[in-house]
């Protein structure tokens, strides 16, 4: 990989992080000549990053004005719920046949850390952390690419809600008991668990964002 090319996903990978970890909030005017003197480079890996995060969905052009921090609208975690939704039976159908002793081990050490973090920043990407851990061994990658491209837009609206819980404890008893279910060879009970589990997390953060859809849409 050329330096250039590392230079410019060095940027992007910075903006997304901060994006993310709302440090850069919606609606917030990104400067080329700011992120330029942080990185001390020209423009033209900048802009080159900015176009790739246009791309992403996490920033907009506005005409004369610049690049400003894209809201991730109430319309596309409605769409993108219904798209996890179907997705995640698929997935975790091939996926639990494929549990071994270090698919378990290694999801226990996620969740102590997420019982353990008191920064809800940090909390929705250890939930992605064990959505991976979970999905992944389905090996289904086309599938699991479409997972991961709607994860890195909808963990900023978790981690919104998880700031509104940030006093609160993290329980991962659903996740255990979602574990135990797998280990029990119960597949089809874990599905349906875990799927209610999703629902429940879904209305959680329709009530917090106060997004309004017919809730037909879960079923």
């Amino acid at each position: 990989m050329n330096k250039g090319r590392t230079t410019v996903n060095k940027i992007a990978k910075f903006l997304r992080q901060e994006i993310t970890y709302s440090r850069l909030k919606p609606g917030q005017h990104v400067k080329e000549a700011g992120i330029s003197k942080k990185f001390n480079v020209s423009r033209v890996p900048v802009r080159e990053a900015f176009r790739i995060l246009q791309s992403e969905g996490y920033l907009e052009v506005r005409h004369n004005k610049g690049c400003f921090v894209k809201k991730v609208s109430d319309e596309y975690f409605i769409q993108t719920s219904i798209v996890y939704r179907l997705l995640v039976p698929e997935l975790l159908e091939r996926a639990i046949p494929r549990y071994n002793k270090k698919t378990y081990e290694k999801a226990e050490r996620v969740l102590t850390k997420l019982e353990k973090c008191r920064d809800f920043y940090k909390s929705g990407y250890l939930q992605w952390d064990f959505a991976k851990v979970i999905y992944y061994p389905s090996n289904m990658k086309y599938l699991l690419g479409v997972f991961d491209d709607m994860y890195r837009h909808s963990i900023r609206l978790l981690n919104e809600f998880f700031e509104n819980k940030e006093h609160e404890e993290f329980k991962a008893t659903s996740h255990r008991h979602f574990l135990e279910l797998c280990r029990n060879n119960r597949k089809k009970e874990a599905i349906n668990y875990w799927m209610d589990f999703i629902d429940k997390i879904i209305a959680q953060i329709m009530l917090v964002k106060k997004i309004k859809t017919d809730t037909n849409y879960l079923k």
